[in-house]
């Protein structure tokens, strides 16, 4: 666990549509005194138990690269359960978060968890 005691702490929920350039203009305006720690859920596939843990990093390492190269700040990238509600517990539960930002999304995360999404 990481603590960042001079800047806030924000949790970004990457899903699978957020693609970088994207990140990059939903989180800028948030960027001064912040760094951010990105949470990719694993891409969910097949049944109930399946998930693509490979894209997933893949996708992670791609938005943190590009959160870099535009001057923000990553200070970890996570790759969580492919229940985005069950990974972004996890993290919640294990790290000091100021703030937390989701960019999914609404109609997957309604098929994903329909009794936690509200649109």
């Amino acid at each position: 666990m990481q603590i960042v005691k001079d800047k806030r702490n924000v949790l970004v929920i990457v899903g699978r549509e957020a693609d970088p350039p994207v990140l990059v203009d939903a989180l800028r305006p948030r960027a001064e005194g912040t760094g951010f720690t990105l949470l990719v859920p694993a891409t969910p596939y097949g049944g109930p138990d399946s998930s693509d843990w490979a894209d997933a990093m893949l996708r992670a390492e791609q938005a943190t690269q590009e959160l870099r190269a535009a001057g923000l700040e990553v200070i970890e990238t996570i790759v969580g359960d492919a229940d985005f509600a069950a990974a972004a517990g996890d993290v919640l539960h294990s790290r000091e978060i100021d703030d937390v930002v989701v960019l999914v999304d609404p109609e997957m995360a309604i098929a994903t968890r329909p009794d936690l999404v509200t649109v």
